[in-house]
């Protein structure tokens, strides 16, 4: 359950190019329209902390780094975001749109780079104690078509390859197949179809 407050805690997943931005922005905009209040993020970032080591974490320029130094270096972005803005957010019953959490983190670095998954969702619970989101919507897309999304600028995770980047994609199904709060939604719709799939669901929470 997530802390207190009436806030929902929506989080958006997938691979780069899946349409997480787009969505994020259609749905803060839905509830804004319900006369809720909205915080809209993203990770890592949303703090100047958080935008720094964003810049130092997806810069192709920076290099390979141990996986778990990666790894850690994204839980402190998402410490920082969860105690400064989040939390507080929610306690005063805002909503909190974000585009990625420990999902990320479970199938980018403890799939995706073998740290594993498990070690992984172990260091998620003790970043965020009792901090987890109401929905969780896993924006599916085919790796070739989100390659082709992104063009040929990557950032430093989107350049390590296609089998590294397919690993993740199944370690996303997987995780929300075991997941009770997560739905899988298809990537590959118009995005107006997308959006009104994401309604439903969030809708569907707030009943």
């Amino acid at each position: 359950m997530k802390k207190g407050g009436k806030g929902l805690f929506l989080v958006l997943e997938g691979l780069d190019g899946c349409g997480k931005s787009t969505q994020a922005r259609a749905l803060s905009e839905h509830l804004r329209l319900q006369g809720r209040k909205v915080r809209a993020l993203r990770e890592p970032g949303s703090t100047p902390p958080g935008e720094k080591v964003r810049e130092l974490l997806l810069d192709p320029a920076t290099g390979s780094l141990d996986p778990a130094t990666e790894a850690l270096l994204f839980m402190a972005c998402r410490r920082e975001l969860a105690s400064r803005v989040i939390e507080p957010a929610l306690e005063r019953g805002e909503d909190v749109v974000l585009e990625r959490f420990h999902p990320s983190t479970i199938c980018y670095q403890g799939a995706g780079l073998g740290l594993g998954v498990e070690r992984v969702e172990e260091l998620a619970r003790w970043t965020t104690p009792g901090l987890e989101p109401d929905l969780v919507v896993l924006l599916d897309l085919p790796l070739d078509a989100a390659l082709a999304r992104l063009g040929k600028e990557r950032d430093r995770l989107e350049g390590r390859g296609e089998a590294y980047l397919e690993r993740v994609r199944r370690a996303f199904l997987d995780w929300a197949r075991r997941e009770p709060r997560a739905v899988v939604v298809d990537g590959t719709l118009p995005p107006a179809e997308v959006t009104r799939r994401i309604l439903e669901e969030v809708d569907r929470v707030l009943s």
